[in-house]
């Protein structure tokens, strides 16, 4: 494989002429969606400057930062280390492919499941998800919501706004009960998957992807969860 691709677009494995794997194309898989995304721009900078900056992993991915499921999958993609970055597959079942029907039907079966660990004292999966919160929720969640939304939901229970956990209980709840939300909520929400999935990303862009970090440390293997983690089919 060696002397294979062009240059800019070549692992640093590559360059230092070390050992090389399959893993030299999902590298260059991660140039290619940045490249794609931001419309010709490259995460190692100009084209003079690119090898030397993959040697030194000095990457810049701040035109992606809206978009935050593609920067962990390209930070991944990008890693100096060959063997922490994902497989194809683990790829194309990133977050970043999700449509907003997975996406909301993630958050939701997440929210179902963490619903199981009020029963256990010091659970260490309610531990990593409270602790993402500050970058999640960029603060307390009610602050980012219409009155209207939070006089409605302060009807049937009292909520924690610093919660990740009651967030996703939030959101899971409107959800299942979407058809018997008053139309100004609907209205306010838009409609499932996309108004809905649009509404909450908005306001919570992180939420997702470090969500699906956690689930993916402390819960991947369960049955509930493999439909998000085909890597584990072989």
């Amino acid at each position: 494989m060696e002397g294979c691709g062009s240059s800019g677009w070549q692992a640093p494995e590559q360059l230092l002429h070390g050992r090389q794997t399959r893993a030299v194309d999902l590298f260059s898989l991660g140039c290619v969606l940045f490249f794609c995304i931001t419309g010709g721009r490259h995460p190692f900078g100009d084209p003079l400057e690119r090898d030397i900056n993959i040697v030194k992993n000095q990457m810049d991915l701040f035109l992606v930062d809206y978009i935050p499921e593609a920067v962990d999958l390209i930070s991944d993609l990008l890693n100096p280390e060959l063997e922490l970055r994902p497989k194809a597959l683990e790829v194309l079942y990133h977050p970043m492919f999700w449509s907003s029907e997975m996406r909301l039907s993630f958050l939701r079966d997440t929210s179902d499941r963490v619903e199981l660990e009020d029963r256990e004292s010091n659970s260490d999966l309610l531990k990593a998800l409270e602790s993402v919160a500050p970058i999640a929720l960029g603060g307390k969640w009610d602050e980012n919501m219409e009155p209207a939304f939070i006089s409605n939901i302060g009807r049937y229970r009292r909520y924690k706004y610093d919660s990740v956990r009651d967030l996703l209980r939030v959101m899971r709840n409107k959800l299942n009960h979407y058809r018997e939300l008053p139309r100004e909520i609907q209205e306010l929400v838009g409609p499932v998957p996309e108004g809905f999935d649009g509404y909450f990303a908005s306001r919570f862009p992180k939420l997702l992807i470090k969500v699906y970090k956690v689930v993916c440390k402390y819960c991947r293997e369960e049955d509930c969860f493999q439909k998000y983690f085909k890597s584990n089919i072989t």
